[in-house]
């Protein structure tokens, strides 16, 4: 029996095209890193200032000196110190960014994907990937001897391109410790590529599985949570910043290192425009970062 050939009996033009209304999207990064930054100083701004002056008090004396004068003789008389405070910090929201698209009526009125609900989720996505773009553009600056005078610090473990190790992960604990950084609120946000090397660690394998046992959530953790090693939440971000040939800016740090001042977070606004006969919307963040206190993070260079 032979083959019908469609085309020249023309059923190729009966054989209906289906659209799905179901669509193959982007994918998502794990966009963490500002809830890692120390954001308390958003509630000291007021409505129409765009930054926030940080202070801090220093101690009396030079940590290498004696802190408290002694008192030689009976009746002898007191000196008087000045008290001292550190080079003030300007927190500023100097970065203004937005994602502006058109939709045409026809367009979005013949589709059966809902194109609007897709775009302006984009839109909102574009946003806050590119302020975790730059809170991540930051980790390479931690312990580098910039930011406040008084928490200067040279603080950087492992080599770009090289994988972390455990005893590189316990030396940036130890800076911290060394630094009196708190306790809490202390993370270590690592590439995929490092992600691999780690689970060559023991040590994470087996907090690993002790953590899944009997517990399905993440305990209210952020996406890409890991574990909980050397007091560190540890997480997973395709966001950290770098590539597997160079390398990746990954990092360990106390919440107090770095500041953040978000204005506006998420700011829509659309409207029809008739020359175009399509609608208009734009997203919009106002927001700025700092360094407080550089002896709080350390530069994690690894895979």
């Amino acid at each position: 029996m032979a083959t019908t050939d469609t085309d020249t009996t023309n059923l190729t033009s009966s054989i209906p095209q289906i659209y799905s209304h179901l669509t193959a999207d982007y994918r998502e990064s794990n966009l963490i890193f500002t809830n890692f930054f120390d954001r308390r100083w958003e509630s000291d701004r007021k409505d129409s200032a765009d930054r926030v002056l940080i202070h801090g008090a220093n101690t009396f004396q030079n940590e290498t000196a004696t802190h408290a004068n002694s008192l030689g003789t009976a009746g002898g008389s007191l000196t008087f110190d000045e008290g001292r405070l550190f080079t003030r910090i300007s927190l500023i929201a100097d970065t203004h960014i937005y994602q502006a698209f058109d939709l045409e009526y026809e367009a979005d009125l013949f589709s059966n994907i809902g194109l609007m609900e897709k775009l302006t989720k984009a839109a909102g996505y574009a946003i806050a990937h590119r302020i975790d773009d730059d809170a991540a553009a930051l980790i390479d600056t931690m312990g580098d001897g910039s930011g406040s005078d008084h928490f200067l610090s040279s603080q950087a473990v492992g080599s770009l391109a090289v994988p972390l190790t455990d005893p590189d992960i316990r030396r940036a604990v130890q800076y911290l410790e060394d630094a009196m950084a708190p306790s809490d609120n202390r993370v270590f946000v690592f590439s995929p590529a490092e992600q691999m090397n780690l689970f060559s660690v023991e040590r994470f394998i087996n907090r690993q599985y002790n953590d899944s046992i009997g517990n399905l959530s993440k305990n209210g953790k952020y996406p890409g949570f890991q574990a909980t090693i050397y007091g560190l939440d540890w997480y997973m971000s395709q966001n950290v910043e770098g590539t597997n040939a160079a390398g990746h800016d990954n990092g360990i740090w106390q919440k107090e290192c770095m500041a953040a001042l978000v204005v506006e977070e998420m700011r829509t606004a659309e409207h029809y425009e008739i020359s175009t006969d399509s609608t208009r919307y734009a997203a919009h963040a106002i927001y700025g970062f700092v360094e407080v206190r550089d002896d709080h993070g350390v530069y994690m260079k690894g895979l």
